[in-house]
């Protein structure tokens, strides 16, 4: 209960930063599943992250590409583990004398799975309703996403995973509890085009993400 009164401020603050986020109009969702226009709130957080000014976007695979394969990988879901990791989309700002960079993941989690226990700096959160665990260096998001058609009842037994994989080279990145929660917040973000992109009828990253640590568990 301490751990949540003493992140009051940063929950605070990063909801009223995100509170202009949409949805994003039909030419944006065109442009691709990597693309953030420079306005847009993925753009701010990536450039407060990762330390720049601008920064590169390099798209792994096109919106036709990872639809299709994670459509493949749910149908054979396996019981106990996540399916494939896919890289999808990576950011990055480089010189001679420093690097950062964010890479993300997409795959599929059974519900069924064990979940990672917590570990060193991590922290849990929860943004509105989808589960998020950030560190320093990482963001996992897990989210039910229901497909159409023969999915349907497929999709019930799993969420999709997004694996948030940020690098550092060269200098000292934000290691403090508001730099987290960007990283937690951003990863909600770059994930909506995917579930849009594979039809998610539940749409579970439309409202723009109020990020929420939860309470440490104490022993």
């Amino acid at each position: 209960m301490r751990r949540v009164l003493g992140r009051l401020t940063a929950v605070l603050v990063c909801t009223v930063l995100l509170a202009a986020c949409g949805s994003g109009d039909a030419a944006e969702e065109a442009a691709g599943v990597c693309e953030t226009p420079t306005a847009s709130n993925e753009a701010v957080l990536l450039r407060e992250i990762l330390q720049t000014e601008a920064f590169t976007t390099k798209t792994r695979k096109s919106t036709d590409e990872v639809v299709r394969k994670l459509k493949r990988d749910l149908r054979s879901l396996p019981p106990q583990q996540d399916t494939y990791h896919h890289l999808v989309c990576t950011f990055y700002a480089a010189s001679e004398t420093r690097y950062a960079g964010a890479n993300f993941s997409y795959s599929w989690m059974p519900r069924t799975a064990p979940r990672k226990p917590l570990i060193g700096d991590d922290v849990a959160y929860d943004v509105n309703g989808v589960h998020v665990v950030a560190s320093a260096s990482f963001a996992r998001l897990l989210v039910p996403c229901a497909m159409p058609g023969d999915l349907a009842e497929q999709s019930q037994k799993a969420e999709l995973f997004v694996d948030g994989f940020f690098d550092f080279r060269g200098f000292q990145p934000d290691w403090s509890q508001a730099g987290k929660d960007k990283r937690a917040a951003l990863t909600y973000l770059v994930t909506r085009r995917i579930t849009d992109a594979l039809g998610c009828e539940n749409e579970p990253l439309e409202q723009p993400p109020t990020v929420k640590p939860l309470p440490a568990l104490t022993p």
